[in-house]
């Protein structure tokens, strides 16, 4: 089965669907990503926010107890910014995050 350095080059998901197994690989990858209970908590936020500055959001989070420090949201960011459940937006030197169409999944879980 390929591994994460085998898609790293992959910037849509339609890269992934043209093949069948990069179609289990960010199947498996979105489903990790969801079921996360940080990165759940971390799309509640996200999702009724639309959209929200990286600073806000761990604000909330550190309040809430969900993560303590930087790196572990950067972490979970990251997973999933890498199943398109988040977009990672630059405006003037400020990074925000706005929810995706299989980011709102997290309505229904």
């Amino acid at each position: 089965m390929p591994d994460e350095f085998d898609f790293k080059d992959y910037e849509s998901m339609e890269d992934y669907g043209k093949t069948v197994e990069g179609t289990k690989y960010l199947h498996s990858l979105y489903l990790k990503a969801v079921n996360h209970p940080i990165r759940r908590e971390i799309l509640t936020i996200v999702n009724k926010a639309n959209k929200i500055s990286r600073n806000n959001l761990f604000e909330i989070l550190k309040d809430n107890d969900i993560v303590s420090d930087e790196p572990v949201l950067d972490y979970n960011m990251d997973y999933l910014i890498k199943a398109f459940c988040v977009k990672k937006i630059v405006e003037e030197g400020e990074i925000y995050y706005e929810i995706t169409q299989s980011g709102q999944v997290v309505d229904y879980l």
